[in-house]
């Protein structure tokens, strides 16, 4: 992996992180991050320098798309409903 792409992974693991630390707080963190709820506490416990060599240290992106490829075809092809589309997936899965 060349040094651009190391530098952008980690930019992108850190603003997810920062982001999970963000939605900590949240009753549907869990739901909106796509990660369980232990690990949000944990990144919740973490300092931001803390979180900066965590980022540097993961050499592939920490985040995941949380539907299948169906899903996503169909989220893509909705252009006028993506929202209300997107809203019926997460309430959908947190039902589960």
């Amino acid at each position: 992996m060349d040094e651009t792409t190391r530098k952008d992974i980690a930019g992108l693991n850190r603003r997810y992180l920062y982001l999970v630390r963000q939605l900590a707080s949240d009753e549907q963190a869990n739901l909106l991050t796509g990660i369980p709820g232990q690990a949000i506490e944990l990144i919740k416990s973490m300092t931001l320098d803390d979180i900066d060599a965590l980022a540097e240290d993961m050499i592939a992106p920490c985040f995941t798309f949380k539907f299948d490829d169906a899903t996503f075809r169909a989220l893509v092809e909705r252009k006028t409903t993506r929202r209300a589309y997107m809203t019926n997936i997460l309430a959908t899965q947190s039902q589960a």
